[in-house]
């Protein structure tokens, strides 16, 4: 799982960057090398860490990623053409609102690995950590989408969301319709709106690397 995290810490330096997002032709270039890079990282570790069924299962839940991926990475595709039509105002929420959103989601994601009671407990039952997931994940899109639609208009909301869906294949999407980020079952799981994570502190490797975007 080590491996896993320095996978995955990578695609997060690139895309939680405190220096901003990518807001030209030029920018996206030169993050693309650092994308393909986590691509290549990802592979190498579902075909060197799993077996034959995970790596089944991974490869159809990922591919809408990677094409995803391929996409904004292609000169004029549709994708990127969107992506830059809201990129500077996507810029500022990140630099600014989304901070409030991504300490939230850092605290939640601390939360999972440990063994105790949930939101007063500081981490949460193996049992149930899907629950977590569903609700950290929809507690973002919700937040996030509310900072969007402030700033930047439902246009925009629109794209992200549909970003959001396509890198992760709609998995959460599907497994996590039934969730509510302010329902009882939510409430009791999630570390409370605006809980300070431990950050560089954290023994999470994406909880420290998020810490080089919210400053904790």
């Amino acid at each position: 799982m080590r491996e896993f995290d320095l996978c995955a810490a990578t695609l997060l330096v690139f895309t939680q960057s405190p220096g901003g997002l990518a807001t030209s032709e030029q920018d996206i270039n030169k993050q693309c090398v650092h994308l393909k890079d986590t691509d290549s990282c990802l592979r190498n570790y579902t075909r060197r860490c799993m077996t034959p069924m995970q790596r089944g299962v991974v490869t159809m839940t990922a591919n809408a990623s990677f094409q995803m991926l391929n996409e904004y990475c292609t000169p004029r595709s549709h994708l990127r053409t969107n992506y830059l039509k809201h990129a500077s105002c996507l810029n500022q929420v990140q630099k600014k609102e989304q901070k409030s959103c991504t300490r939230d989601l850092q605290a939640s994601l601390e939360m999972l690995g440990g063994s105790g009671g949930g939101a007063d407990g500081g981490s949460v039952a193996v049992g149930k950590r899907l629950q977590l997931m569903c609700c950290t994940y929809k507690r973002f899109e919700s937040c996030l989408a509310g900072q969007l639609d402030k700033r930047c208009g439902k246009e925009a909301v629109s794209f992200v969301n549909g970003l959001l869906r396509r890198a992760t294949s709609r998995l959460p999407e599907t497994m996590c319709r039934n969730y509510k980020p302010d329902s009882g079952e939510c409430k009791a799981l999630l570390p409370r709106t605006g809980t300070i994570p431990k950050g560089a502190k954290s023994t999470s490797i994406l909880s420290r690397l998020l810490s080089a975007y919210t400053g904790l």
